[in-house]
């Protein structure tokens, strides 16, 4: 979250590629089409990843009211994930191979016995468990080419870019010194030029800056 509230912590994108003329529709079809949904538990699925409204994130109907302000457009991605404590998990388990020993009248149970209770237990809580969920807003300056991703964590960025390339059929580059020189055009000798420029300070080392304030004050 922060878009719209919130602290303003956030990781600047080029966007790649053109709009297309049609982006309003085809953009809410790909918002549509991978839209959030709650984890698969019966699969196996641990987590689940996918766009929801900016405004709310259990809202995944989207329309223009919703996505597009002006030449902005605005979506959030949420992220849910279901963790079983492991040392709870244990315990769980094995209170029920002890349960089931009793049912079936055995003193011990076979490997393949064990993974099948323990499969669905693990199922199970799984269903009783909340999940933690994450929301991350995203707001996309059409005109400029430019979006703004609210978290500076590198594997959500990294997922941002996947799954921003996957929605949307464009390529988002980090902005940084290095990529605002590919934005302006600049040949491939000027840009390896760039990146053996040692890095500088932009502040005063504290000597000179004692200096300038002895000086100052004459």
């Amino acid at each position: 979250m922060g878009a719209l509230a919130g602290p303003i912590t956030m990781t600047c994108y080029y966007v790649q590629g053109e709009v297309p003329s049609d982006f309003k529709d085809r953009y809410l079809e790909a918002l549509v089409k991978h839209a959030f949904t709650d984890i698969n538990v019966d699969q196996d699925h641990e987590e689940s990843i996918g766009w929801v409204s900016a405004e709310d994130p259990f809202d995944v109907e989207f329309d223009l009211n919703k996505v597009l302000w002006g030449s902005y457009f605005l979506a959030a991605i949420r992220q849910d994930t279901i963790r079983l404590p492991a040392t709870a998990f244990k315990l769980h388990l094995k209170r029920a191979v002890e349960a089931h020993c009793k049912e079936t009248g055995k003193e011990r149970l076979s490997k393949a016995e064990v993974e099948e209770v323990r499969d669905f237990l693990e199922k199970e809580l799984k269903r009783r468990a909340l999940p933690n969920i994450k929301v991350y807003d995203m707001v996309w300056n059409m005109d400029r080419g430019v979006v703004w991703l609210w978290s500076t964590n590198k594997k959500v960025n990294e997922l941002f870019v996947d799954f921003f390339q996957e929605t949307f059929e464009l390529v988002a580059h980090e902005k940084n010194p290095y990529s605002q020189l590919e934005m302006l055009d600049f040949d491939e000798a000027v840009l390896a030029h760039a990146l053996e420029i040692e890095p500088a300070s932009m502040a005063a080392p504290p000597g000179d800056l004692k200096a300038l304030r002895k000086a100052a004050r004459g």
